[in-house]
């Protein structure tokens, strides 16, 4: 990487592919040099969701370190997500349920998914660092349902990337 700073603004991130969120941040280590994959995107309020076989982002796994962060913004409560968030980690995709700020660690190799927003009062803000140059991912099928998969939306975005080795 260069010795030279690197500024990119949001008018040049391009938008989400498969859900209308806008990235603040979005790149990797091929087009700026960099060691990570880095995305930045803000979650606006929006009403609760029923939890159903909706699985959100589907199961899956990286081959490096994936951190996230979970960010609530306000500055009277930063403690509070300001939202609720569910997420299942680990071979029996134990679920766990994110009202707090804070920062989530999933070493390479651990299986996760099922990310999903049940429901954002407050705007708030998500980070996510995996330890790679370039996005990998390899989705875990086998944990779902032939239901559940059929009832993805936009399934065909859900590919394997960074898998040749």
């Amino acid at each position: 990487m260069s010795d030279k700073m690197i500024v990119i603004n949001s008018e040049d991130v391009p938008q989400q592919d498969f859900r209308p969120i806008p990235w603040i941040c979005k790149f990797d280590g091929d087009k700026y040099g960099t060691n990570n994959f880095y995305s930045v995107h803000w979650n606006m309020p929006q009403p609760r969701v029923e939890v159903t076989d909706n699985v959100g982002h589907p199961p899956h796994m990286h081959k490096e370190n994936e951190i996230m962060m979970l960010i609530g913004m306000d500055p009277e409560n930063p403690d509070d997500l300001g939202a609720e968030v569910q997420m299942c980690i680990g071979e029996d995709m134990e679920k766990h349920i994110f009202t707090k700020s804070c920062t989530v660690i999933i070493p390479g190799g651990t299986p996760h998914g099922n990310f999903r927003i049940i429901e954002s009062k407050k705007p708030w803000m998500f980070v996510q660092v995996q330890e790679a140059a370039e996005r990998t991912e390899k989705f875990l099928w086998d944990y779902l349902t032939p239901e559940q998969i059929e009832a993805i939306p936009n399934k065909d975005f859900w590919k394997d990337t960074g898998q040749d080795d």
